[in-house]
């Protein structure tokens, strides 16, 4: 407490120091003081004798080329302040009504930027202020008037910008304390918010009288020593006036502050919450607050860019590495089996659906094509591993089925490495109800006596080798997508990255003409899928206290936590809906019906990077075919069979991989996007 009376009384010393600094600018010695004053004085007389006189005049007679002259020097003018200042809030009411209707056509026109919806938050913002700014500019736009020839009615400009000023000053001290309020967690009802207001407004028109004063003596003395002294004066009782407003809400002030300052220094800001003193120095608080509503505009601006989550993110992480490492079991955290089923897979009915638009896009291209609109029968749809792409299409699957009578909705898996032509078509045929022995020609003679029918066919990644020959039954799939057959609709199913290796073989505007490439989920999809879901189970949410702001409000504490957890979440998982549900499952703990979050991890690459070439061969064939046995993988890397057997034992061993029941291997989910990045970087992958 006694450094920051130390510091109150160097302040009030500094501000006197300035106020005789200020009086004395441009003085040559001290003992001119006399001089000064007189000379001053003297001016000062000559003011007041013009303005006497030009009344005088008025009541006792003036010719008629004196009339503006004595009218403008008695000042009269200056009450057409009265007529402008309705005129000025009737211009304002009504421009902010037309921006107010013109915001609410934006965004009823379902603005799609997300930087502009950003925006035009920040214009609804500041609606108030911008008639009361468009009036202040005209008015520094008018010329400055010359007092010897205007006289005191020049300076009605003056004074109008000064009330301008006042309505200005008025609005943004009732929002900078609204702000503060909300920003220190604070919650006003109609009555304190109406006191706040009337505060606001009190101190203003304190404020509003010595402002009118100090502008007329600059105009009407020009700059002159006895201007600048009342001009000191007035600052002093300015700053007072607000001090004396902002003790109402110092505690919102420093609660503030002690967010944007790291923790050590709350020993040095808490003395401000308290004291009388201390309060001469609150105004000092004012641009520290509005550096941290800069920051959290600068967040609501750019939070919904991936990029800036994505950066968020990664700060964050790399500040909390320390606790990244690997934990140890801990024997008393236990999660139920119960409460983890609702997290085991993504695109179950039982679950609820998280709509991401992929299942209109489907059917856009196929209602064209059933409404004769579009000719074009053929639909490939590229995803990541576990985007989501089967569960879209057995859920439009199902809408079709029900919105079309007579439409045939046939279904088909390729088996695992599918490379004969003749066994896909006789797969085909048999879903038809065609022999395709005969192949595209067959089933262009046949196409007339097949109903109309929705042919899927997933996993057609299963219908190529990257090694010679391996390629026609791929090839043999194109041409009976290209053959004439009206009366079939043909959706298929491919890993991207199988897609991109077949673009690459055959080029990307030589198969299929309609591709959905399907988008990664958005950080608002993730957290809808997971939320809703724990919301069926019935367990409380509570996250770990390192995902907890302990200097955010008390009332954003949750919010802030759950952003934060969700962010760092939608970055690990990449937004694939699979891999945010296996890294939920690994970051949670249930106890009595309570689920604690912790921050999710993702496997560090280290070991792969180091795990030589042979191993990255490995990976990036099991990557770019989605699934691999032994044997495939020997012959797509033209490795020895040892060595890549070693490498399956370790990537094994290492959890990298994982082999089904059908002898395949896989990237395993926690794994697959580290495995991708690493990859990519070595430029061993298509895509």
């Amino acid at each position: 407490m006694t450094s920051s009376l130390r510091f109150v009384g160097a302040f009030i010393v500094l501000l006197l120091l300035s106020a005789s600094l200020l009086v004395n600018a441009g003085l040559p010695e001290w003992q001119s003081y006399s001089a000064v004053f007189e000379r001053e004085w003297q001016q000062l007389t000559r003011v007041g004798g013009d303005f006497i006189a030009a009344w005088d005049k008025l009541f006792s007679g003036m010719s008629a080329g004196e009339r503006v002259s004595v009218l403008m020097n008695t000042g009269l003018p200056l009450l057409l302040i009265l007529p402008l200042r309705w005129l000025a809030k009737w211009f304002a009411d009504r421009l902010a009504r037309a921006l107010g209707e013109l915001h609410n056509r934006l965004v009823s026109g379902s603005i799609k930027h997300k930087g502009l919806r950003a925006v035009t938050r920040f214009i609804t913002s500041i609606t108030p202020l911008v008639p009361w700014i468009i009036l202040l500019w005209v008015a520094m736009l008018v010329p400055s008037p010359d007092r010897d020839i205007n006289g005191p009615g020049g300076a009605l400009p003056l004074l109008f910008s000064v009330y301008v000023v006042y309505v200005l000053v008025n609005l943004s001290l009732e929002w900078f304390l609204l702000s503060t309020c909300q920003g220190a967690g604070q919650y006003l009802n109609a009555e304190n918010t109406a006191l706040l207001e009337k505060r606001s407004h009190r101190v203003t028109s304190w404020l509003l009288f010595p402002w009118v004063v100090i502008a007329l003596s600059e105009y009407l003395l020009k700059s002159a020593v006895i201007s600048q002294l009342i001009g000191a004066l007035v600052w002093v009782f300015s700053w007072l006036v607000i001090s004396f407003l902002l003790r109402f809400y110092r505690e919102s002030l420093v609660t503030n502050l002690k967010r944007l300052t790291p923790e050590r220094f709350d020993p040095m800001l808490e003395p401000m919450a308290s004291g009388k003193l201390s309060v001469l120095i609150l105004p000092l608080l004012i641009p520290l607050n509005l550096v941290l509503f800069l920051q959290a505009f600068v967040d609501q601006l750019l939070g919904e860019f991936p990029w800036y989550q994505r950066l968020s993110a990664r700060w964050f992480r790399m500040k909390k590495q320390a606790l990244e490492s690997e934990p140890g079991d801990d024997p008393n955290e236990r999660t139920d089996e119960n409460y983890l089923r609702w997290f085991q897979s993504y695109g179950e009915e039982n679950f609820p659906i998280i709509s991401t638009g992929l299942g209109p896009a489907i059917s856009k291209y196929f209602e064209a094509w059933h409404s004769d609109i579009d000719d074009d029968n053929v639909l490939l749809i590229a995803g990541e591993p576990g985007i989501g792409k089967k569960s879209a299409v057995r859920r439009f699957c199902k809408e079709a089925e029900e919105k079309h009578e007579g439409l045939k909705i046939r279904k088909m898996d390729i088996p695992a490495r599918t490379l004969d032509p003749a066994v896909l078509h006789s797969l085909i045929g048999a879903e038809l109800g065609v022999d395709l022995s005969g192949g595209p020609a067959a089933l262009a003679s046949a196409s007339d006596n097949i109903e109309p029918t929705l042919l899927v066919i997933n996993n057609a990644e299963n219908l190529f080798l990257a090694d010679v020959g391996c390629l026609d039954a791929w090839r043999a799939l194109l041409s009976l997508t290209n053959a004439r057959a009206p009366n079939v609709f043909w959706l298929i199913v491919i890993n991207n990255q199988s897609w991109a290796y077949l673009c690459n073989v055959f080029g990307r505007d030589y198969q299929m003409r309609n591709v959905i490439r399907v988008k990664r989920w958005t950080q608002a999809e993730i957290r809808s899928l997971i939320l809703s879901r724990n919301q069926q189970s019935g367990y409380r949410l509570k996250y770990d206290d390192v995902l907890v702001d302990p200097r955010a409000p008390a009332n954003n504490t949750l919010k802030n936590a759950e952003q934060r957890y969700f962010s760092l979440l939608w970055d690990a998982s990449r937004g694939v809906p699979v891999t945010a549900l296996t890294l939920w499952r690994a970051s949670v703990v249930t106890r009595r019906g309570e689920v604690t979050v912790k921050i999710p991890r993702m496997p560090s690459g280290v070991r792969i990077e180091k795990s030589g070439s042979h191993q990255l061969f490995v990976f990036a064939a099991i990557v770019t075919h989605g699934s691999l046995a032994a044997a495939e993988l020997v012959r797509v890397t033209n490795i020895p069979e040892n060595v890549v057997r070693f490498a399956l034992k370790a990537a094994l061993e290492d959890e990298v991989i994982e082999k089904g029941d059908d002898g395949r291997y896989r990237i395993t989910t926690l794994w697959y996007h580290t495995v991708v990045n690493i990859l990519n970087r070595m430029n061993m992958l298509h895509e």
